[in-house]
């Protein structure tokens, strides 16, 4: 069951924003900024690289400042909530990283070794982008839920069975 914990509007707002900037990179720079590429990919084929840049770059600032989080002395609900959008970020980072190699290197194989259009394009969207959407899918719901528990004042159960509050003294 989880925990209610007595947050002020202001830590709140703050243990909300690490699942918003991670909704963001999810629904924004991968659902509108990756289909806007895709338009233009003709014209301008490199825009297509934009998408994992802004989203590496916004797993790269949330995981830095969760360690900042945590080496200070927020309360443990805002560390908390720091804490699983950190964790969720980094397998997030992992699946791009993946998904990255399977389209970089279809798209390597496409050109060394000639490879026909049809046989690229199931390898990149069956091996690398179905996994990949139906994990972004997830991690959206799962982003929205923790952001719904941070307004609630709340820490998830399964967190706090792993990770018990500090006693008061």
């Amino acid at each position: 069951m989880p925990q209610v914990f007595t947050s002020s509007p202001a830590e709140i707002k703050a243990a909300r924003w690490p699942h918003e900037i991670f909704l963001i990179n999810l629904v924004f720079n991968h659902v509108f900024v990756f289909v806007v590429s895709l338009g233009v990919i003709k014209s301008i084929p490199m825009m297509i690289v934009l998408t994992p840049l802004i989203s590496f770059s916004i797993i790269i600032y949330i995981l830095i400042k969760q360690k900042s989080i945590e080496a200070s002395d927020a309360s443990f609900f805002l560390k908390g909530h720091w804490k699983i959008a950190a964790a969720r970020n980094r397998w997030f980072m992992y699946l791009l990283i993946f998904t990255c190699t399977i389209s970089g290197g279809g798209y390597f194989l496409f050109g060394a070794l000639g490879l026909n259009k049809i046989t690229l394009w199931a390898l990149i969207i069956g091996i690398g982008l179905l996994p990949f959407m139906i994990a972004l899918l997830t991690l959206v719901t799962l982003g929205s839920d923790s952001m719904n528990i941070a307004r609630d004042g709340r820490l998830p159960g399964n967190f706090l069975a792993k990770n018990p509050p500090p006693a008061a003294s």
